[in-house]
């Protein structure tokens, strides 16, 4: 049985969009996003019920979240090495595209 919240808009089971069970700590998905993060805290006002998710640190109805079996965490991207190699090519293909671009009025109506 899932818990229920007293709020000043009435009572609402604490449960994601399936109905599965939420508690502090349970790692969940916000389908709007797809942001993913662990529950930090759970509060109600005149609009609802609310949880709050630590990887934005937002407030998320609980209707709209997902509770997931585990949260993968990221991978962190470490620095990269360029070659001169790398980065000459990505100038010439800048310089090329430069040169592609025109700039001119003819979209202009004047006005009067």
């Amino acid at each position: 049985m899932p818990e229920i919240i007293e709020c000043e808009s009435g009572s609402h089971p604490v449960v994601d969009v399936h109905g599965k069970p939420l508690e502090v700590g349970s790692p969940v998905r916000y389908g709007g996003t797809g942001t993913s993060g662990h529950v930090t805290e759970i509060i109600c006002d005149s609009e609802g019920a609310w949880a709050v998710i630590d990887a934005t640190d937002l407030l998320y109805k609980l209707e709209s979240l997902t509770l997931l079996s585990e949260l993968k965490e990221k991978e962190e991207m470490g620095e990269r090495q360029f070659s001169k190699e790398e980065i000459q090519e990505v100038l010439e293909k800048a310089e090329d595209e430069a040169k592609e671009a025109r700039l001119d009025d003819s979209n202009l109506e004047a006005g009067g």
